[in-house]
């Protein structure tokens, strides 16, 4: 395990998720547990501190969701 102290979590989600995990980790020679925490790590990780060096395909693809979820509005454009 490594740095890692072993504790357990039971964790459900949904089927096409974990396929998706199983595949990543598979691609990545890796246990899914290994692919599911250093995705977790990386997502705490991450700092948009210099939004010039996120790709826009990115910033425009979160933009998107949130408008698509009412979470963010547009006004006065």
């Amino acid at each position: 395990m490594g740095k890692h102290l072993g504790v357990a979590y039971n964790l459900r989600l949904p089927q096409e998720l974990k396929d998706k995990i199983a595949e990543s980790a598979k691609e990545l020679n890796r246990s899914m547990n290994a692919d599911i925490v250093a995705r977790l790590e990386e997502s705490f990780e991450q700092k948009f501190t210099d939004l010039e060096s996120i790709p826009l395909e990115k910033l425009l693809a979160v933009v998107l969701k949130k408008l698509k979820n009412n979470e963010l509005t547009i006004k006065n454009l």
